[in-house]
């Protein structure tokens, strides 16, 4: 039985097969009070997910503005409630609707030509290094006027989100754009479907000298210690901007689902703002960075449910688990992805580190070429140069990283000039399994192929079996492209 007659018989035997409310069929013409359907996925391991759907009338609220957003939020407290939003939500706006931009936050005496030249590489750099890196400690005023502006901006634009809430969005059109909704621990029972969020956009990213810093002698001049201008560690390559907000931040909260949503950078990709520094801190990665992830799921977040979700023209779009060395997230973090479509997105679809993922059914688009062609890091970042690609390079989907346990079936990767480590790759971890996808048109054996091309060795022991698919069954990967381009993303309930 495929997805529609399925959706059609549970209208009828809603109460055998236990469909009420069914929520990703879009059986009922009120969306804002459909629940997360029974055992689809994770997020329905311990209760499933009502969010507001039992609200009074007293805490069902349209909103279409921020200050009407943080309002109803304030008014229902933890109380079961709903939100729906209409038009365009800027998070970035004061009470009277005014667009608040980087003049608005600023603090004295930070700009960023000032901060930039401050803490060029071939400033900073030519200090002793720390344990084989730059201080990635910044201080002096403009740094410390770059964190002050940051709060600033972050008191504006995060949105704390309460248990017990459906953020449901009206129509086609619904938005939540310049600011990012943060769900921490203690939060649960969420809903967000079927809104458009775009651009939580970084005025004041950091620059981190260290990041991916390496002494790497195929670099002309690279060396340890200072010796000149054309000497020492500021001839290295390394160094990263970092930006500070996701769209949507699950950190510590559980069980929460996130369905038909669209996800992206809107009108202000990072590609507008390319390295500012010369050779050789001038590499892709070393981009002006304003946006951060898509989603992001730490912090011992756990029974997540993301589905029927487009995200697209982004580098980094999800992390679950956001450091290696944070072990208490060892039984956390059980995600969910499926019929999901990630299309120019270059990494993090997702990347993941101790947590159990189910990812099945879902799409990804992409190219991996544009980091150059060369024997050694520098040749291929000077052909790199040449090339200037204008999409996401993508370099996993599937990040496999320590300690974590994906579990992968049924996808479908499109990757141009990839490979099958482009689909799944080993970023410290030990284990993946794959069972039932296409890559580039061929059915494959992906972990092995993955394993081969890379050199590297994932397990395919995991150590788990899902069993939380909801009413609906596991399309083949024959049908997975039709199905998620036709129904992934906001305004297609």
């Amino acid at each position: 039985m495929n997805r529609k007659m399925l959706a059609a018989s549970c209208l009828v035997a809603s109460f055998i097969m236990g469909c009420s409310n069914f929520g990703s069929g879009g059986l009922y013409a009120d969306i804002s009070q459909q629940v997360l359907p029974p055992s689809d996925g994770w997020a329905a391991a311990e209760g499933g997910v009502t969010g507001g759907a039992n609200a009074s009338d007293v805490h069902i609220y349209t909103v279409s503005s921020r200050k009407a957003l943080v309002d109803a939020l304030k008014i229902a407290g933890d109380s079961p409630k709903i939100l729906k939003i209409s038009g365009t939500v800027n998070l970035s706006s004061d009470d009277q609707g005014r667009e608040l931009k980087e003049e608005d936050y600023t603090v004295a005496p930070y700009n960023f030509e000032d901060y930039k030249n401050t803490y060029a590489p071939s400033v900073w750099n030519i200090k002793p290094l720390i344990k084989k890196r730059p201080n990635r400690k910044l201080t002096g005023p403009l740094e410390e006027a770059r964190l002050a502006s940051v709060d600033k901006q972050r008191s504006q634009i995060v949105i704390e989100i309460p248990p017990n809430t459906s953020l449901i969005g009206l129509g086609d059109d619904a938005k939540i754009v310049k600011g990012m909704l943060y769900l921490s621990a203690g939060v649960e029972n969420v809903i967000i479907r079927n809104i458009h969020f775009e651009d939580a956009f970084d005025y004041f990213p950091g620059w981190d000298p260290g990041d991916s810093f390496k002494i790497d002698t195929s670099y002309p001049g690279c060396q340890a210690e200072y010796v000149n201008a054309n000497v020492g560690p500021q001839k290295c390559r390394g160094g990263r901007w970092n930006a500070e907000y996701d769209l949507i931040s699950i950190s510590g909260a559980k069980r929460i689902w996130v369905d038909h949503c669209t996800f992206s950078d809107g009108d202000r990709p990072d590609a507008l703002f390319p390295p500012v520094y010369p050779f050789p801190q001038n590499e892709i990665t070393q981009k002006v960075q304003h946006h951060d992830g898509l989603i992001d799921i730490t912090n011992q977040a756990d029974l997540v449910t993301i589905s029927n979700s487009y995200f697209h023209d982004h580098d980094k779009a999800m992390l679950i688990g956001n450091s290696d060395k944070k072990t208490k997230d060892t039984g956390y973090l059980r995600v969910t992805l499926h019929s999901n479509y990630f299309s120019n997105v270059g990494q993090r679809m997702p990347r993941v580190r101790y947590g159990q993922v189910h990812s099945y059914n879902n799409y990804f688009v992409g190219d991996a070429s544009g980091d150059g062609q060369g024997d050694n890091n520098y040749e291929r970042h000077v052909d790199s140069l040449k090339d200037k690609p204008t999409h996401n390079i993508l370099r996993q989907a599937l990040g496999a990283g320590k300690h974590s346990a994906i579990f992968s079936e049924a996808n479908v990767f499109e990757i141009a000039n990839g490979t099958p480590a482009n689909a799944i790759g080993h970023m410290k971890g030990d284990v993946a399994f794959d069972r039932g996808s296409m890559f580039n048109g061929e059915m494959l054996d992906i972990i092995e192929e993955a394993n081969r091309v890379s050199g590297k060795s994932l397990s395919k022991d995991v150590g788990w079996q899902p069993n939380l698919y909801g009413p609906a069954p596991v399309l083949p990967a024959s049908e997975v492209i039709e199905y998620v381009t036709a129904n992934a993303g906001a305004g297609k309930l």
